[in-house]
């Protein structure tokens, strides 16, 4: 680490917990120092602004000079240029952070990116957020270096932190949800100076942060993300996030089978594998789980007890669980006996249990009996359940107080959590099924109140898989770093595709095993094909060509000479068909042996994330099967291992072996060429009945080389 990235963390300390806020700007900074003053913050509060005496009800300073000191944080609510001016005050007097709110900078692409590149110059140590941001909030502390003022909620302790590269994103959730332990929200914006993963390194260095939301709309260094993403979780901190943009229509047509295969939305996934993060759709679905996770803590397993109050509610629980992760596991036989003991004859013990329970009785248990319920939900949990959640509407309050008869139920959820030490939640079928007061009452009790029946099932799916994804990682090494090109080289650079015969002399020099093959002229392919003996393959061989079967440049299992000639003549006809193409050259090759089934190896650059390797069911279909599985390099065992499954390959699978050693053999090759590399296909990788994965074809597409300057 060298001493300006320390510097820079230390400041970005002293921004996201400041014992002093400067705000430097006019009336929009009004909002945000009554926010801070509202929170409850108990530092210095001041006010730069060269042609107004007071703001806020604070006296100003005409300059950033003119503070009493050097502030831990400051808000820049000012034109481009001018946040530029200011940023450069506060780097000068040693000011901890600051965040830049303006927009008009690389955002709007090359008319702002020398503006950016002046304030990233300007900035030195100080820890920068934005801009085009709404900054930072940390509700722990009460401190509000934030773009307006709104309705801040202090979470307590503990709290969740959500980094966003939208500041509507979290604008939203910090004037909607209620009840909802928020403590930092920070809005990264532009991230000219501090990124994502800097953020994530920050607020997992304070205690009092359980669990992370992510929302993310690109990717620009995902070798540090991933970083900070696993120190979170060796932390045992979760990283739930939402990433915008990863549709599989975002790829232009592509020259390789991969790079026309693997999509964004596969590289967001490799991505969450490798270093843990849950991937949700939606920001409410973010939020539910973030709330379970920061409130009912990581459960051990994936079985729920579920409590209801409605048998259709419960076969709609039993429906979704499997297909959600979760397990509905029955109480243990001896309590199953001991719960018919306790509950009335109308209720049928099993799990979803149906909570079927009068409103009051003088001769069993009915909703007024807490401490009875508590057992009985205990004794359902007991050996049965890693989480515990109540299904419920609870009324709106009125006169006759009718929303309290639900309490003793939720309550005797704290004494479940209590007794058996999982998560346990009281969820709202409905968003609107728990008032705001009656959520943070649950709050207090250690109980996650969840909203909404959907959101909720999520919530405990995305909590089920976050267990399972911290045993599984717990016993690994941190990945090696992802394989971006140096310094970020422009991956849409002209592409020089190399021919079949090049591309498979290449991958075999790294011990891929390939077709025995000639590279023949018209007149020699004939004789080329009686030297490796018949049945022979005849392919056109060219630089310019890549999808050759696509155009008739293929012709397979040729018998004779007769059929050698027929085919050259075919394939000189289509070349000519597409485009004008002529034709010298053809690859001649022995036809593999006992074929019985054809994958697909490849690898794809991308700029953010480096060298993607792809694998799945091949042939000329690749794209149409749309079976495939994609990893980042360099690659991580038991990734590959759940990769291979994922397209049918397992250890007891004929050649599995063999494939193994051929994506070993195409991702050294990768690693060794990654400033040039932008595709590979290997396709078809052929499987023999004696077991053996022998390369059919390949395709290398690498960036052109620059003329040298003189």
């Amino acid at each position: 680490m060298t001493a300006s990235y320390l510097r820079k963390r230390d400041n970005l300390k002293r921004l996201l917990r400041p014992r002093h806020i400067a705000y430097i700007g006019g009336s929009q900074v009004a909002g945000s120092l009554a926010a801070s003053r509202a929170s409850g913050f108990d530092g210095e509060l001041w006010v730069v602004n060269p042609v107004r005496d007071e703001i806020g009800g604070l006296q100003t300073c005409a300059r950033i000079e003119d503070l009493p000191q050097a502030p831990d944080a400051a808000l820049i609510a000012l034109s481009p240029e001018r946040s530029i001016e200011a940023v450069s005050a506060l780097a000068s007097i040693g000011a901890g952070g600051a965040v830049c709110m303006a927009a008009g900078f690389a955002e709007l692409g090359d008319s702002g990116a020398d503006l950016q590149q002046r304030l990233q110059r300007a900035a030195g140590d100080l820890a920068m957020i934005g801009p085009n941001c709404m900054g930072i909030l940390n509700l722990f502390d009460g401190a509000a270096v934030w773009g307006s003022g709104g309705h801040l909620e202090p979470p307590g302790t503990p709290g969740a932190a959500i980094i966003s590269q939208s500041g509507a994103f979290l604008y939203g959730i910090t004037n909607v949800e209620q009840g909802f332990p928020l403590g930092y929200a920070i809005s990264t914006g532009n991230q000219a100076v501090i990124d994502m993963a800097d953020c994530i390194e920050a607020v997992i260095a304070d205690q009092r942060v359980r669990a992370i939301g992510l929302y993310l709309e690109g990717l620009e260094d995902g070798a540090a993300l991933g970083r900070a993403c696993w120190q979170a979780m060796e932390k045992g901190i979760p990283v739930i996030a939402m990433k915008g943009g990863d549709t599989a229509s975002a790829e232009a047509v592509a020259i390789s089978h991969t790079s026309a295969m693997v999509v964004e939305r596969d590289l967001w996934q490799a991505f969450s594998k490798r270093y843990g993060l849950v991937a949700v759709s939606t920001p409410k679905a973010m939020v539910e789980a973030l709330k379970l996770l920061t409130i009912g803590g990581v459960p051990r397993g994936n079985r729920l007890s579920a409590i209801t109050y409605s048998g259709g509610l419960n076969s709609l629980i039993a429906a979704q669980s499997p297909e959600l992760g979760l397990q509905l596991q029955p109480p243990t036989p001896d309590n199953a006996d001991r719960l018919r003991a306790q509950l009335p004859e109308i209720v049928a013990v099993a799990n979803p249990l149906d909570l079927n329970l009068p409103w009051s009785s003088k001769t069993g248990m009915s909703l007024q009996h807490g401490e009875q319920i508590a057992d009985c939900l205990t004794t359902l949990a007991t050996d049965a359940a890693d989480m515990a959640t109540m299904f419920l509407d609870v009324p709106r309050p009125d006169e006759l107080g009718t929303e309290r008869d639900w309490y003793p139920s939720m309550e005797a959820m704290a004494k479940v959590k209590q007794a058996l030490d999982i998560p346990c939640a009281v969820a709202g079928i409905l968003p609107e099924g728990l008032a705001p007061d009656l959520r943070r009452h649950l709050i207090d009790l250690g109980i996650a109140p969840l909203l909404g029946f959907s959101d909720a099932m999520n919530a405990l799916s995305v909590a089920a898989r976050v267990g399972e994804i911290q045993r599984a990682r717990s016993a690994l090494s941190e990945p090696g770093d992802l394989l971006t090109r140096a310094g970020h080289s422009d991956t849409a650079a002209a592409a020089r595709m190399l021919d079949e015969a090049v591309s498979k002399s290449e991958l075999s020099r790294y011990g891929l095993r390939t077709t025995e093959f000639r590279i023949a002229g018209r007149d020699q392919a004939v004789d080329a094909a009686a030297d490796l003996g018949f049945p022979v393959a005849v392919k056109l061989l060219s630089e310019r060509i890549s999808h050759k079967a696509g155009i008739g440049g293929v012709r397979l299992s040729l018998e004779s000479p007769t059929e050698v000639e027929n085919a050259l003549s075919d394939i000189v006809a289509a070349a000519k068909k597409h485009g004008g193409v002529d034709i010298e050259r053809f690859l001649v090759e022995r036809m593999i042996e006992a074929p019985r089934a054809e994958y697909i190896i490849g690898i794809k650059q991308q700029a953010a994330l480096g060298l993607a390797l792809m694998i799945g069911r091949g042939g000329v279909g690749a794209e149409e099967l749309k079976h495939h599985a994609t990893l980042l390099l360099p690659l991580v065992e038991s990734d590959l291992a759940d990769a291979m499954a994922d397209i049918g390959l397992n250890a007891s699978t004929p050649g599995y072996a063999s494939m193994l050693a051929a994506i070993g053999s195409v991702a050294a090759y990768a690693i060794d060429n990654r400033e040039r590399l932008q595709s590979l296909d290997v396709n078809p990788v052929i499987i023999t009945a004696a077991g053996d994965a022998i390369a059919a074809d390949g395709l290398i597409v690498l960036t052109e080389e620059k003329a040298d300057a003189r």
